[in-house]
């Protein structure tokens, strides 16, 4: 029998109301890059916190949608300094065929 894992990612982790993401989306910064587009709103007094928004429309197939996530959420969990505050990655069109490297090297950009 597997037991549970010492690596979970919490649920005080996430970002997972709406109205959280939207005031990321309305309040945050933004930056692009060739997979992702961070969305961020600092918060001194709280800790990181990560949501994600990877769209159908952008990654149809549910296998990928899931693989994209769980590779952020890793890299997001074993970074080691992040500004305390609510993340937001919307995942693009080409992360789908991108390799779990390149979404790696694009998160720590």
């Amino acid at each position: 029998m597997i037991g549970p894992s010492t690596h979970s990612y919490p649920k005080s982790a996430r970002l997972r109301a709406a109205p959280e993401f939207q005031a990321v989306f309305q309040g945050g910064l933004k930056h692009s890059g060739v997979f992702f587009r961070l969305h961020f709103l600092p918060n001194p007094a709280g800790r990181p916190r990560l949501g994600m928004a990877v769209p159908k429309k952008a990654v149809p197939l549910s296998v990928a949608r899931n693989r994209i996530k769980r590779v952020c959420r890793e890299r997001f969990r074993l970074a080691a300094v992040l500004p305390s505050g609510d993340y937001v990655l919307v995942a693009q069109r080409r992360a789908a065929t991108a390799v779990n490297a390149h979404h790696a090297r694009e998160f720590h950009a």
